[in-house]
């Protein structure tokens, strides 16, 4: 009897942890060839492809400057307007994964020495939607039911 009991907490874990939890981070380098590159892999070294980036500029971090795509090989690459200084934001998204790094430009250029990695960025939450969701709570319910009645 003790014995089913503790396996409601273990089930509960087991189908509360989004499975996105599991995979592995985002680790985003950058270099400036004629344009600020970035590039973004995973953990294992495997390349974000086709990874959403989105570009905010200091002066409006409500609309993104300019969207795009990793290509590839994880990279994608972009320059900031000098008209505009302050912190730029860049985010690299891709199912449960990101990378924010910021990158400040002032009126000669960028200032690479302090191009830094937001610390709260490699997201790795899960999005389940509605009917997921439904599933889970169904699933422990269930199994709740059933421990109650094998009493």
């Amino acid at each position: 009897m003790k014995k089913t009991l503790l396996l409601f907490p273990v089930f509960l874990a087991i189908l509360g942890m989004p499975a996105k939890t599991l995979a592995h981070a985002m680790q985003t380098n950058y270099a400036f060839l004629e344009e600020l590159e970035f590039q973004s892999v995973y953990s294992n070294g495997e390349p974000a492809k086709n990874a959403k980036v989105l570009v905010y500029a200091p002066n409006n971090l409500d609309e993104p400057w300019m969207v795009g795509e990793t290509d590839e090989e994880g990279r994608f690459s972009f320059l900031p307007d000098n008209s505009i200084p302050g912190e730029w934001e860049v985010e690299f998204e891709q199912e449960g994964h990101g990378d924010i790094l910021t990158v400040p430009v002032n009126d000669k250029g960028i200032d690479f020495d302090n191009i830094s990695q937001v610390e709260t960025t490699d997201i790795h939450y899960g999005s389940l939607n509605p009917l997921q969701s439904l599933l889970i709570t169904s699933g422990v319910g269930a199994i709740w039911l059933l421990c109650l009645k094998k009493r």
